[in-house]
């Protein structure tokens, strides 16, 4: 009798399921809490953060201090807590007196363990150049917007006493266009042992449809995710058929390992990434709109960014709630 394990067990549920389409419909499983994502919610956070009043969010500006304050305050409604010493947010200095500004919020997990998921999105952009302003909603009001409805979804679930195992970061990183030094500075001071934390899911510019890989409008990249966790590549597969939300993932970043590789190296999870912490960026890609005062709320596809939404969170959620931990 051949002894099963979460690891031999997992792919070949992976086989029967994906196959499953071959004999009729595959079975498609509901999950309530997917019913808190939605489009409103997203729409209005991305026009919060891409308003002309936070002038494109640039580290160190009183538009910067606003976007913080307005993402502090929604992981305050959601009911989560403060991580950084009791405080919301976590300075930091970048160069010629600027000050950078993490915002970190903490989901504690019902588990008897310490460990974590952390999830991730740099919330600056590079402000206003000659008096004119470069919103950044897609990049990167998009992935904060995604952050903040994750955040809410968990938040909730908490409320009602169903909390994961583990435990959940939600970190709003600062300076990513100051050499992403807000993210190197919380992964240098992080007080978390790396192998207490089961993975990293940063987000990063999410929202639009402008580079479909396949053609196909619905699309997600996952950077990262088959190259440093195969695990990861399984769960988010399983989820995106299980759940039936019907993304194109594309792991290869458009078939180009190189530039994938070069990509994943330029952004914020990265320096999680170089402490053997599984590691994955999401995103929807660049495009001919990234960093030019066009990248505009109105260039958001928010339905595909609820579907995003939906994944990453089912992602997440079996992250956090999973008995093995992934392959390092």
């Amino acid at each position: 009798m051949p002894r099963f394990t979460p690891h031999t067990l997992f792919p070949l549920f992976l086989f029967l399921f994906m196959t499953s389409g071959l004999y009729g419909q595959p079975w498609i499983q509901t999950d309530q809490n997917l019913n808190i994502v939605s489009q409103e919610q997203l729409r209005k956070h991305v026009s919060v953060l891409a308003d002309t009043t936070v002038r494109g969010r640039a580290s160190g500006t009183p538009g910067s201090m606003m976007a913080a304050q307005y993402i502090k305050e929604c992981f305050r409604s959601y009911g989560l807590q403060p991580f950084h010493g009791g405080y919301w947010t976590q300075g930091f200095a970048i160069d010629s007196g600027i000050v950078g500004r993490n915002v970190i919020a903490l989901l504690r997990g019902n588990g008897p363990n310490d460990e974590y998921l952390i999830i991730s999105a740099h919330y600056d952009h590079i402000g206003a150049i000659n008096s004119v302003i470069y919103p950044g909603a897609d990049n990167n009001a998009s992935g904060v917007a995604l952050l903040l409805q994750l955040a809410q979804v968990f938040g909730q679930r908490a409320r009602t006493g169903d909390r994961p195992p583990r435990s959940i970061l939600f970190v709003a990183y600062d300076a990513k266009e100051y050499s992403l030094a807000g993210s190197a500075y919380f992964a240098k001071t992080l007080s978390i042992p790396a192998h207490k934390i089961i993975a990293n899911i940063n987000m990063d510019q999410i929202g639009c449809v402008l580079e479909p890989p396949n053609d196909h409008p619905e699309y997600l990249l996952a950077v990262g995710a088959e190259k440093i966790t195969p695990d990861l590549k399984l769960i988010i597969d399983v989820s995106n058929r299980y759940y039936g939300i019907g993304l194109d993932i594309d792991y290869s970043f458009y078939g180009s390992p190189n530039f994938s590789e070069l990509f994943f190296q330029l952004g914020d999870q990265i320096h999680l990434a170089q402490k053997r912490i599984p590691s994955v960026l999401f995103t929807s890609g660049i495009h001919a709109y990234t960093y030019k005062p066009t990248d505009l709320p109105a260039l958001l596809n928010y339905p595909v960014l609820e579907k995003r939404a939906k994944l990453i969170y089912l992602v997440a959620n079996d992250l956090t709630s999973r008995k093995s931990w992934l392959r390092r």
